[in-house]
């Protein structure tokens, strides 16, 4: 585990109403977001929006997948939480070198070639195959949208 990150959650909407009351609650200790899409990252409406989202005292970074692996390279100064919208960013990342053990999925969506997989998240054959590697490298991955609802884990489903 990197020191400092405290939390890594895969959610299509990224920062939004759950994340930032449910979530930042329970790890309380949360002084920083980074949001990891390339997308996002290259987009200023969002990144302002996301930036207003954020409660005061919670600072926030919205980067590309390059960018975050140097970032983990070079430490988190605060406790982070981690927020990317797919599965693949999850495994960029690892196998880019940053030692992440354990994954929350709460918010995966349907779209394009995903169907629904278990409750209301939704996943395509790729994303279930990033995940069993994902898993057989050693990141624990749990479906849990809120805090107050039981984890189920990825890999008793898969």
């Amino acid at each position: 585990m990197v020191n400092n990150l405290v939390f890594t959650r895969i959610d299509d909407r990224l920062i939004h109403g759950q994340v930032v009351a449910a979530w930042l609650h329970a790890y309380s200790n949360i002084q920083h977001i980074i949001v990891i899409d390339d997308k996002t990252s290259e987009d200023s409406f969002m990144k302002e929006m996301f930036s207003l989202l954020v409660p005061t005292g919670i600072t926030i970074e919205i980067l590309n997948v390059a960018k975050a692996i140097e970032k983990f390279k070079s430490g988190l100064d605060k406790p982070t939480m981690v927020i990317v919208k797919v599965p693949l960013t999850i495994k960029q990342l690892v196998d880019g070198g940053v030692p992440i053990d354990y994954v929350n999925i709460g918010g995966m969506g349907m779209s394009g070639k995903r169907k629904q997989f278990h409750k209301n998240i939704s996943m395509d054959e790729d994303e279930k195959a990033i995940f069993r590697e994902l898993i057989q490298e050693g990141v624990h991955v749990d479906i849990q949208i809120i805090p107050a609802y039981n984890k189920v884990d990825l890999s008793k489903l898969l």
